[in-house]
């Protein structure tokens, strides 16, 4: 990098056009908040020093050639620029000195600007205004046309259950886009005969809200109060509670006998059914909800890193009784005094780890903004915008309960990639770390960083082997909120099962994982890895996965199999 010269005043019109304002008492924002620059010095002698310190006003940095993410240059020969970055020329986006001169203006004008506009804060220009050299060209990952999958036969275990019955060795399915399984699954009729109900959800529709909801509602109780006795859920009475709630049928159910003819419809459950059929309400589960272990046991459990077994555990061996008691508890078995935390109290909100006693008070400390359900679109946006910082180009995908129908949200889970393959490398970490600096993202909760070069795999510390941060942000503005949001950035190739994995309903996503792997001997973890051979199968969208397993497209709105 060329030394740094004193700054001083541009010359002609430039300078007049950057303080021609109202006398600016507040720090600017900052726009180029976690950006590397270069500076070509060519031609930019006598305004090298301000370009420089712009930047650094403004948040940003400038680095050498090989740390920076935009190079700034005022020559746009592509001679002339090869001799000066020879390798890098084509590795690096290449913007005109405008582009900080006007990021710069646009900083000062909101400096300057009344009290009322502070609210809406500026944005960086739009960079194709200012490109001399586009930089990398985005690599698409090359995609089966014709291709076709070998399915193989699975052990007798599966052979009196036709849903999952693997399908004949010699069948194959191409993944082509024309495709040829038949249309979209949609709701079953309301004559449909209930024994004809599909057992798994990837093979019928589930919509949000079902005529027998209020039915679904009144045994739920059960099942979540057994979530919490059999923390482990691999009781196969917790599974069974929850396979006959996923069960959505297009007519009112009129008896537990009649419920008996839908796979996984239990004895039990249809004596809930009967009960409520006659009673209008189910005793055990107003019991359940009256109950004060439970309603402590379901508070406990609202709070990030505090599951199941950690809220029964809170209730039974360390007798907490209130979030107060969870927040003593936490800070009494950490080993570090609050006094030795605080020293690095801050660098961990703002960069990943956090101690859980640090998650604990933050998260108790803003519940009640932490429940809301709004802004769900516009944290989105936001997303998208600082995103375009970095590479332009990118798409994202609001997952969770928002995709799948509902208007508001608890959490916010966001999927996005960039244009291109291995641009998603470092990305996440350029995103959070830019949003904590200007103040959005005020907790980074937990961060896992897939591993490059390795399959997809599950394991306890990233279970698809993507990068992801868990965050809580809170918009620019007033009565904004802190809102719980997970940003989850996908590989360009893998985009379309991620979407798909963070998508849900859990058992949706149980069941299609269970098929995959049981018919199709494929698992399936934000991606298609074939058993036989460990080969990774990526495909473009939703659409093709489905085909390339041989199952009809469900869509998000009916995935709601919970």
């Amino acid at each position: 990098m060329p030394h740094r010269p004193p700054a001083q005043p541009l010359p002609s019109a430039s300078s007049s056009s950057l303080h021609n304002f109202h006398p600016v008492t507040r720090s600017l924002y900052q726009l180029f908040a976690n950006m590397t620059f270069h500076i070509l010095s060519a031609k930019l002698e006598t305004e090298l020093a301000n370009l420089y310190a712009y930047v650094d006003e403004l948040g940003g940095r400038c680095v050498g050639i090989e740390e920076c993410k935009i190079v700034i240059s005022a020559v746009k020969g592509k001679p002339r620029l090869v001799r000066s970055l020879g390798q890098w020329m084509n590795q690096k986006p290449i913007l005109t000195p405008e582009y900080i001169l006007d990021t710069y203006t646009s900083a000062l004008e909101y400096a300057a600007s009344e009290i009322s506009d502070l609210y809406r804060p500026p944005k960086l220009p739009e960079r194709s205004k200012y490109i001399v050299h586009p930089g990398p060209i985005p690599i698409k990952p090359i995609r089966p046309i014709n291709g076709y999958a070998r399915f193989i036969e699975s052990d007798d275990e599966y052979e009196n259950d036709e849903d999952l019955r693997p399908m004949p060795k010699k069948r194959r399915i191409s993944i082509g886009r024309e495709g040829n399984v038949s249309e979209d699954i949609s709701l079953l009729s309301e004559d449909t005969k209930l024994e004809d109900y599909p057992a798994l959800c990837v093979h019928r529709g589930s919509p949000l809200i079902c005529v027998n909801q209020d039915m679904i509602d009144a045994i739920r109780p059960i099942l979540e109060e057994r979530e919490f006795e059999e923390a482990q859920q691999k009781n196969s009475n917790v599974l069974s509670y929850r396979r006959s709630l996923s069960v959505t049928v297009t007519r009112p159910i009129r008896s537990g006998k009649e419920a008996m003819k839908l796979n996984g419809v239990g004895e039990k459950v249809a004596q809930r059914i009967d009960e409520f059929l006659q009673k209008g309400y189910v005793a055990d589960s107003v019991k359940i909800v009256n109950s004060p272990r439970y309603q402590a046991l379901k508070l406990f459990a609202t709070v990030y890193s505090i599951g199941h077994h950690t809220s029964k555990e809170l209730y039974d061996k360390y007798h907490c009784r209130t979030l107060e008691d969870v927040r003593m508890h936490f800070e009494a078995i950490e080993e570090e005094s609050p006094e030795a935390r605080m020293k690095d109290k801050i660098r961990r909100r703002r960069r990943g780890g956090m101690k859980q006693v640090e998650i604990v008070e933050e998260w108790i400390r803003l519940k009640d903004e932490l429940d809301q359900k709004k802004e769900v679109e516009e944290i989105a946006d936001c997303v998208m915008e600082h995103l375009e910082a970095y590479i332009p180009g990118c798409e994202q995908t609001i997952c969770g309960g928002y995709r799948r129908g509902k208007s508001e949200s608890n959490d916010v889970d966001i999927v996005f990639r960039p244009p291109g393959m291995d641009q998603d490398i470092g990305l996440l970490r350029d995103l959070y770390l830019r949003l904590s600096n200007l103040g959005i993202i005020t907790h980074v909760l937990h961060v896992t960083h897939r591993v490059l070069g390795v399959p997809i795999h599950a394991s306890p510390a990233n279970f698809d082997n993507l990068d992801k941060a868990f965050v809580i942000l809170k918009l620019p503005g007033p009565g904004r909120l802190h809102r719980r949001v997970d940003l989850i950035s996908s590989p360009n190739d893998r985009y379309a099962s991620a979407v798909l994995s963070w998508s849900g309903s859990m058992m949706f996503e149980r069941d299609l994982k269970r098929y995959s792997e049981n018919v199709r001997r494929y698992k399936f973890r934000a991606g298609l890895i074939e058993m036989s051979s460990g080969d990774e199968i990526n495909l473009e969208t939703e659409r093709e996965i489905f085909e390339f397993l041989g199952l009809r497209y469900v869509p998000p709105e009916l995935r709601n199999a919970d």
